[in-house]
């Protein structure tokens, strides 16, 4: 994380505490890379992509010229749409586009704000179609964004209000600050645009963000710091260095193939303990464990993990070693190269949407437990849009309590950096991981497994927070 960044989270720690104190954030272009959609603002999709009209409602307010474009996008593509039709698009917006291309810096800006107990406030020219999932999944409670008029159920093509835009954003600002009791002097404010000047000067911590020329010189001029967040976007180093990967991956399971002709059971073994270290060590990617001994220490157990990025696949048995059966969802399965290495390690599958499914997989499991086998599990069900950590689901509580086996919690931090959800290549660097000690589930009973999940949770929130060995921001 670059000097800037760490000055400012110095800044806000020194800041005073509480939510008399706020941080105010653009959207697109601070919280995440803009995404610039390849179809004219002003023309409706013929094939009725809406995730599309979304995306061209997050073109950026620069200019005045772009203002118009945003006033002409909702006056002649949104008029007379359902409002339905925009709702039932907005995850995949926040999933597919957004999420992926979350500033990991701005992230840790944002979680220091919340450490602070700062209000955190989202304040953007666009609508809560595209910004609210996301905000939801930042924790930020607080949005001042332009509204699109409704009436019955439809967009009317007007504007609801004005656009928040220039000095109308900084009144906004202002006006949250009187009606919440903000003190502005103490209180911080992000952009990457020049037309947010006056919203930053209403604050006393403004801050550039990859700004465009008009902010830069505006922050140069007021001595504003800026930060210049690393894009999401993949070089060609990046695409050779995950190829390299991808190919030692393929290597070290045919390597372990060709070595162990016939025999299924060795042949596991080694693809477990070649192909995680060959693929990672080829993609670029360093693995830092804290206390790995926790690892090894407990045998038969249930292995858990925050899953943030398609790499944790590789971490898990890299730290934990060839002695335990992988869990994943069955659409992993249909993956042309990586499903067939799952077969090969003898993966269980799991359809949570079939019925019965979880309840043969959780027999299955029960049954690999007592042959003195270990599982690991993502408890989040999925990986992670963000470095959020979300909610966990009870499966591998259950699991754990009924074989009476203990939980090995695996903490997992930086494998979104490297690669995000959905994101097709590598970018390395150091991921770190912390191995917590091993629980005991001896006794625990179903009335108190909700407490025994929440407990758990925190701990991961703990730790990711205050990670072992540093001190947190």
């Amino acid at each position: 994380m670059g000097e800037p960044v760490q000055a400012m989270l110095q800044a806000i720690q020194s800041a005073p505490d509480g939510p008399h104190t706020a941080a105010f954030f653009d959207f697109d272009g601070t919280l995440f890379e803009g995404i610039r959609p390849r179809r004219s603002l002003t023309t409706r999709p013929a094939d009725g992509n809406n995730t599309e009209v979304l995306l061209r409602g997050l073109s950026g307010l620069k200019t005045d010229a772009h203002r118009g474009s945003l006033l002409r996008m909702i006056s002649e593509t949104w008029r007379g749409m359902p409002v339905a039709d925009l709702v039932s698009v907005e995850k995949r917006l926040c999933d597919d586009y957004l999420s992926r291309n979350l500033y990991p810096e701005a992230w840790e800006l944002v979680c220091a704000h919340h450490r602070a107990g700062h209000t955190v406030v989202l304040v953007t020219s666009a609508t809560p179609w595209q910004t609210r999932l996301l905000a939801r999944e930042l924790e930020i409670d607080h949005l001042l964004c332009t509204e699109p008029e409704v009436s019955g159920e439809k967009f009317t093509g007007a504007i609801a209000g004005e656009l928040v835009w220039g000095t109308h954003k900084a009144d906004l600002v202002e006006k949250f600050a009187v009606d919440h009791d903000i003190d502005l002097g103490n209180s911080f404010g992000y952009s990457n645009g020049g037309a947010d000047i006056p919203m930053l000067r209403a604050t006393g911590h403004p801050a550039a963000v990859n700004p465009d020329r008009d902010l830069a010189v505006a922050a140069t001029g007021n001595g504003w710091p800026v930060f210049r967040f690393e894009p999401r976007r993949s070089s060609p180093y990046h695409i050779a260095r995950t190829l390299l990967g991808a190919l030692a991956l393929i290597g070290a399971a045919g390597a372990a193939f060709l070595c162990s002709p016939g025999d299924r059971h060795t042949t596991r073994k080694r693809i477990l303990r070649w192909a995680p270290g060959a693929a990672l060590r080829c993609a670029g990617l360093r693995v830092h464990v804290t206390d790995a001994g926790n690892a090894r220490a407990t045998r038969p157990a249930v292995f858990i993990f925050n899953h943030q990025s398609m790499i944790d696949s590789l971490i898990v048995p890299y730290i934990v070693g060839d002695s335990f059966t992988p869990v994943v969802t069955h659409k992993a399965e249909r993956y042309p190269i990586f499903g067939r290495l799952l077969r090969a390690v003898d993966s269980l599958f799991i359809d949570r949407s079939a019925p019965g499914g979880a309840q043969q997989a959780l027999n299955s499991l029960i049954t690999e437990l007592d042959a003195g086998k270990s599982v690991a599990i993502a408890p989040e069900g999925r990986i992670s849009p963000t470095p959020r950590l979300q909610s966990f689901k009870k499966g591998a509580f259950h699991l754990a309590m009924q074989a009476e086996v203990p939980i090995v919690p695996i903490v997992i931090r930086n494998a979104g950096r490297a690669m995000w959800r959905k994101g097709p290549v590598v970018r390395p660097g150091t991921i770190e991981v912390a191995v917590l000690d091993p629980i005991d589930t001896a006794g625990w009973q179903p009335e108190t497994l909700n407490r025994e999940v929440a407990d758990i949770h925190r701990r991961y929130l703990d730790t990711l927070q205050r990670w072992p060995g540093t001190d947190s921001h």
